[in-house]
């Protein structure tokens, strides 16, 4: 896989390692991995991996430096689009694409807007394993179920081949880069829907003519996605910094998410763009 110049860098001055946070679902768990841009559902035993892209692993990984802290707006787009110019939606975007994905889309308790300040993280649903329950092989975190902290105690006997993992990265580079956009747009995006078979594609871009382009340019990606679904499937798509995003919601509720470099739309494989697919 080669890399490509619009590749944002790998962060490795990451401060968070691992963090845990408590969804707004029942007995559902998210362990985030900000140098993976990466985070991972974990309920009854059953783990589901959610890439969250640069933008919004960047996002969450400054809410969580300092959980209880407000943020203002203009701190969290330098940080998350520190080498690009965006707007307001783009932010709007992921704190809706972050709630999301953390089952706090209707209540707003994990990360909360506070009018004209900016943003927090809830302290509250951030899990913390004490002192003395790192100590003690038998222990268990407070209010945390059995296969999360078996889970965090896995990580930890890992760590080494997650270090050598992130060697190779760092070597062969990161081509493509994923993340989630809400289906309700802010109101400065321009949107078109069309349904394919067993797809319903929504298109969405700040300016009317592009959204046209964007509609044919993307004409044999749709048709080769409508040819590899085999159940009904709601897809958004759109064009952002040389980049097209692809965003495939689950059943489930969750989601799963492609980007692909205008140069390499035509070379994706059937096979990624199934793993893309429920």
């Amino acid at each position: 896989m080669n890399s490509s110049p619009d590749t944002p860098p790998t962060e490795p001055g990451s401060t968070i390692a691992c963090q845990v946070i408590r969804t707004g679902r029942s007995d559902c768990y998210a362990h985030f991995y900000p140098a993976l841009y990466q985070l991972t559902l974990a309920k009854s035993g059953i783990e589901e991996k959610i890439d969250l892209g640069y933008s919004g692993s960047r996002l969450l990984e400054r809410l969580l430096q300092k959980p209880g802290e407000v943020v203002s707006r203009e701190e969290l787009m330098n940080h998350a689009w520190a080498d690009r110019v965006v707007g307001q939606g783009s932010l709007n975007q992921q704190i809706y694409t972050l709630r999301q994905v953390l089952g706090d889309e209707k209540s707003r308790e994990i990360i909360q807007t506070l009018p004209r300040r900016g943003y927090l993280l809830n302290p509250n649903h951030l899990v913390v394993p004490s002192a003395s329950d790192a100590a003690d092989p038998s222990g268990a975190a407070p209010d945390v179920p059995a296969a999360p902290p078996a889970f965090l105690r896995r990580h930890s006997r890992q760590r080494a081949s997650w270090l050598i993992l992130l060697s190779l990265f760092s070597i062969i580079g990161i081509a493509l880069f994923l993340t989630l956009y809400r289906i309700s747009q802010p109101d400065d995006l321009y949107s078109s829907e069309m349904t394919q078979g067993l797809l319903n594609v929504r298109y969405i871009d700040q300016n009317p003519q592009r959204l046209q382009q964007l509609i044919l340019h993307t004409h044999g990606l749709t048709s080769r996605l409508t040819a590899l679904a085999s159940a009904p499937s709601e897809l958004v798509l759109r064009l952002s910094g040389g980049f097209y995003e692809l965003l495939c919601l689950q059943p489930g509720g969750g989601a799963r998410s492609l980007m692909l470099h205008e140069s390499q739309l035509g070379q994706v494989a059937d096979a990624q763009l199934s793993r893309c697919l429920p």
